[in-house]
């Protein structure tokens, strides 16, 4: 999985965190009378109105910083919406040669298709995500007590994907593969 949306969710919202936290102590102090006794009591904004009408720059620095930090939540609204899916995949990416492309939904459905048919699996679901030069494929697959999960690893490795790669005409095909047993058993994941 992507985990570069993850990390820049994590980290923006530790900093947000650490800045609210800080303007909050600082509030809270100012108004015990950390800073004085005079400050405790006046208006928390008179000092800002004060260094806004004594400074002409401040309203349009105020108003630029408001726009970067619209585009900034928008970036990141976006970065939300994408899942990182692969909708399609390139076979021949030559310009010489042609281009054909393949949905990614139907090699993910042949695939689900394929490992369905082995014994004690019960549910597939395959999902191709990255580009279109790096794809990655996700497996992640129930199967019923009675399946030995390392020969159920074993083949869907040395057939399934295998058989995959030669299709796309690809050495190799990063794949992440979780095994998840049914009810009464306890769980195996497998990397």
């Amino acid at each position: 999985m992507d985990r570069r949306p993850a990390h820049v969710n994590r980290t923006g919202l530790i900093l947000l965190g650490v800045f609210l936290a800080a303007a909050g102590t600082g509030g809270l102090a100012r108004g015990w009378g950390a800073f004085g006794d005079a400050r405790s009591s006046a208006p928390v904004l008179e000092e800002a109105r004060r260094f806004a009408n004594d400074h002409g720059w401040f309203w349009p620095a105020v108003a630029a910083a408001a726009v970067v930090v619209a585009l900034l939540g928008m970036a990141w609204l976006f970065m939300q919406i994408r899942s990182g899916r692969l909708r399609s995949l390139a076979l021949e990416p030559d310009v010489e040669v042609g281009m054909a492309r393949v949905e990614a939904k139907a090699i993910a459905g042949a695939l689900e298709a394929e490992i369905g048919e082995y014994p004690g699996v019960r549910k597939v679901r395959a999902r191709l995500i990255g580009s279109s030069k790096r794809p990655e494929l996700r497996l992640d697959i129930a199967y019923e007590q009675d399946a030995d999960p390392v020969d159920l690893r074993r083949r869907i490795r040395d057939e399934a994907i295998h058989r995959l790669c030669t299709a796309l005409e690809r050495g190799t095909l990063p794949t992440v593969l979780r095994l998840r047993p049914l009810p009464g058993m306890r769980s195996a994941t497998i990397i």
